[in-house]
């Protein structure tokens, strides 16, 4: 969604996130937020070649948000893919 959600590698399109961005508008959904790591992709093993972006998340609509609101979703390790699993909890357990 934006430029300082990537890390290394080449810049986002500004086009596109911006796209992305007015979609989600349109369909009346925010970003429900996270916790633990900042990134959720992950390409390359070596620092001159590593590249991470956060491309995953959770959305919803203000009514989903209003009933469950304490929703929270983690950013767990991931081990053999290369997008970081999404665990999601709608209540403070």
């Amino acid at each position: 969604m934006y430029d300082f959600e990537k890390k290394s590698g080449l810049p986002r399109k500004e086009k596109r996130m911006e796209a992305f961005r007015n979609a989600l508008e349109d369909c009346h959904l925010m970003d429900v937020g996270y916790s633990r790591n900042w990134f959720t992709w992950e390409k390359g093993n070596l620092p001159k070649t590593n590249i991470r972006e956060r491309l995953d998340r959770g959305v919803a609509n203000v009514n989903w948000i209003s009933r469950f609101s304490e929703t929270n979703i983690k950013h767990l390790v991931h081990s053999t893919s290369d997008h970081c699993p999404l665990l999601i909890t709608t209540t403070n357990e």
